[in-house]
């Protein structure tokens, strides 16, 4: 007689007289496996998850599953139960992350892993497959970065990890895989002189093309080190005299999200930053306060990434900085971030620095948890200095 499949049970959730429906899985000894939530309100919605869960062969029992069955929901974002639990427990991941992470997976570890039983994946098989991906070329030609292939290795530890908390596996054979060493080119930052021929204002028309679009923005990131992401999500109503509000990025793919490790804050600008946002925001086509600032085709999309780089690129050259020159000092639009640490490292206290970059820190203190512009003044004081 065929052992029983599954069965249903309930718990209670926060909210009352309401329930959320878990089942338990047998396995082909008829050894009951651990329970685990459907996600369903109803007993008849979570017996049909059920059947397709055995119907799919991802709970056909916890010898036999292979590391493909495993992963065939993983980092899809409407599907993954990885990705639906870290956000019901109130942990962060967005959905571009997700999708670098399914990448990750189907070009780099399926390709190797797909077929094996997770009961057979050892440490010996993961240090095989991560020196191969270290020799492995990718679509440009060229081989995997150290970068890329630590990338994967800790998409794989997540997947793996998860895999012992819900016992498919009794420890992670992932544990002791040790990154690959990277070499990161070192950013550079431009001099203060330099800074100062970019922002003047009776060049504006020669180093900027006249447009106070792209002058402003990064005007804007040079004197906050505000992400570029951040800036092209500014909406007018985020903008004030004094300082401006940063509770939100941009994603090209999925619009507006909270900035990145969610890092919302406030951060003072000085005199001429502000004065060229309210000049921007008065000539606007769009005067709602949700439009974007810094628009693109309409007023709820702003410029592309790749536009802001190719103007600022331009305005370097205009002010004699080549392109050759830029590439071997790695000056990019993000360095507007390290100018900005660079400007207050050691004149403000490091606390504050963070607060207002939004790096995250164990020694972040709560006075900074609520903003007050008077605990920026010596902030401004440089702002104004400098720009």
């Amino acid at each position: 007689m065929a052992h029983k499949l599954f069965n249903l049970y309930k718990r209670p959730t926060r909210k009352k007289n309401k329930y959320t429906w878990y089942v338990r899985f047998y396995d082909e000894e008829g050894n009951r496996l651990p329970g685990r939530s459907t996600n369903q309100t109803s007993k008849s919605a979570a017996e049909t998850w059920a059947y397709e869960q055995l119907k799919k062969g991802i709970i056909s029992s916890q010898k036999n599953i292979t590391f493909g069955k495993y992963a065939q929901d993983w980092w899809i974002w409407d599907k993954c139960s990885y990705i639906k639990g870290k956000l019901a427990r109130g942990g962060e991941i967005s959905r571009s992350y997700a999708d670098l992470m399914r990448a990750y997976l189907e070009n780099h570890i399926l390709p190797y892993f797909e077929n094996i039983k997770l009961q057979k994946i050892n440490t010996r098989l993961i240090e095989k497959w991560l020196m191969n991906l270290s020799e492995k070329t990718g679509r440009t030609g060229k081989v995997l970065s150290p970068s890329t292939v630590n990338h994967c290795l800790t998409c794989f530890k997540i997947m793996m990890r998860e895999a012992v908390r819900l016992e498919y596996l009794n420890k992670n054979p992932a544990d002791l895989i040790i990154q690959l060493k990277e070499k990161p080119k070192e950013r550079s930052v431009l001099t203060i002189d330099e800074v100062k021929e970019l922002f003047r204002e009776d060049t504006i028309q020669h180093v900027w093309g006249g447009d106070l679009r792209h002058y402003t923005l990064n005007l804007l990131a040079a004197s906050t080190g505000m992400r570029l992401a951040e800036c092209q999500a500014l909406q007018i109503q985020h903008v004030h005299d004094s300082h401006i509000s940063i509770v939100q990025s941009w994603d090209s793919k999925y619009g507006l999200k909270k900035p990145k490790r969610n890092s919302q804050r406030e951060v003072p600008i000085p005199k001429k930053t502000s004065a060229y946002l309210q000049d921007l925001i008065s000539i606007s086509p769009y005067q709602e306060d949700e439009d974007i600032i810094f628009f693109g085709n309409d007023r709820k999309s702003p410029i592309r990434g790749e536009l802001v780089l190719k103007e600022l690129y331009r305005a370097f050259e205009n002010i004699g900085i080549s392109a050759e020159e830029r590439k071997s000092r790695n000056i990019t639009f993000h360095s507007w971030r390290h100018f900005y640490n660079s400007l207050l490292r050691g004149k403000v206290h490091d606390a504050k620095l963070r607060r207002l970059t939004g790096h995250r820190t164990l020694e972040m203190t709560e006075h900074y948890t609520h903003f007050n512009i008077e605990d920026f003044k010596d902030v401004v004081k440089i702002q104004e200095q400098y720009f």
